[in-house]
């Protein structure tokens, strides 16, 4: 018995829903009881992920069972992460997650990312070993909060010079686009949201919002209001982003927004990430209602990983 890594296909990609369905479910039984079932995910969630960066996504073959595990690379600018990385409950423990890996981490290292990293369930042993095995450090804690979205009739918020639109409906899409890199890289050096940005318009996920102020770009959010899995209707922020030159006047309006644009797509939940440090921004959060749901740990391979506490960088490295 043998077990290859190659690229991944489109024609891959059921038996990438099937794998990755049953992997998430033998976690769901060892670490989260209490939840019935954890839904597969969606063909347009995985067709984003493999056409996002096709040379980084790899299937894990054996000669006899066919495709026993999958994983998936991700780059914004220098900044590059993996996942998610499944492999069959029955392979588990014998390599092929750890293979995987390392060539997610090989193939972002060739392509000149600086940063390098993945994020992962802390109260997960095996990943957690694995990934130290590996030689990923622990780099700290991203909270993900959540909140409600109930039927009644969100409150008007005034939010003075600050200005946020969509970007679907913005007349300078080029000029808005430049200024995602632009501040992206700000917050920290060659990271660029603006793949991000262009995946999430082009497989129709949700919008990008963008703030401005005093006739100035001063942030953006890009908000997912398709779901990753069948069944969850829930709105995420994949990222949020403030200049470091205005700070967190930009933060509330951006948010507030992300919630009324999650109630148009008839969700009836909002999560937003935000790393453990960057205290004011969890104050913001909790005081519009958030909870925290879930937590990760960010781990790194190469380079640093972007969490600032004085810095709003508010994003995720899961898949």
């Amino acid at each position: 018995m043998s077990v290859v890594i190659r690229k991944m296909r489109v024609e891959d990609l059921s038996e990438v829903k099937r794998i990755d369905a049953l992997a998430w479910d033998d976690l769901r039984k060892r670490f989260y009881p209490d939840i019935v079932k954890i839904a597969p995910r969606t063909d347009q969630n995985l067709l984003s992920y493999m056409r996002s960066d096709p040379d980084g996504a790899f299937v894990a073959v054996d000669d006899f069972a066919g495709i026993i595990g999958s994983s998936f690379s991700h780059r914004l600018g220098r900044t590059g992460w993996v996942g998610p990385v499944s492999v069959l409950p029955s392979y588990q423990g014998r390599g092929a997650g750890k293979e995987m890996l390392r060539m997610c981490l090989r193939y972002l290292e060739s392509s000149r990312c600086t940063d390098i990293g993945l994020e992962t369930m802390p109260e997960s042993q095996l990943n957690l070993g694995m990934y130290l095995k590996v030689g990923l450090s622990p780099a700290g804690l991203v909270l993900i909060m959540g909140k409600r979205l109930f039927d009644a009739e969100p409150p008007d918020e005034v939010f003075g010079e600050v200005m946020v639109e969509r970007l679907s409906e913005s007349a300078a899409k080029g000029a808005m686009m430049a200024e995602v890199k632009r501040i992206s890289s700000a917050v920290h050096p060659g990271l660029d949201y603006s793949p991000e940005v262009t995946l999430t318009e082009e497989f129709s996920l949700g919008d990008t919002l963008i703030a401005t102020s005093k006739g100035k770009v001063a942030g953006f959010c890009i908000l997912h209001t398709v779901p990753k899995r069948e069944e969850m209707p829930g709105s995420a922020v994949r990222a949020l982003v403030v200049d470091p030159a205005f700070k967190d006047e930009i933060v509330v309006p951006l948010v507030s927004v992300a919630e009324l644009a999650a109630i148009d797509a008839k969700s009836v939940e909002i999560s937003l990430p935000v790393p453990s440090v960057s205290r004011r921004a969890l104050d913001i959060a909790f005081s519009r209602g958030y909870t925290v749901i879930q937590s990760f740990e960010r781990m790194m391979w190469l380079g640093a990983p972007g969490l600032g506490e004085k810095t709003f960088n508010l994003c995720t490295w899961t898949g």
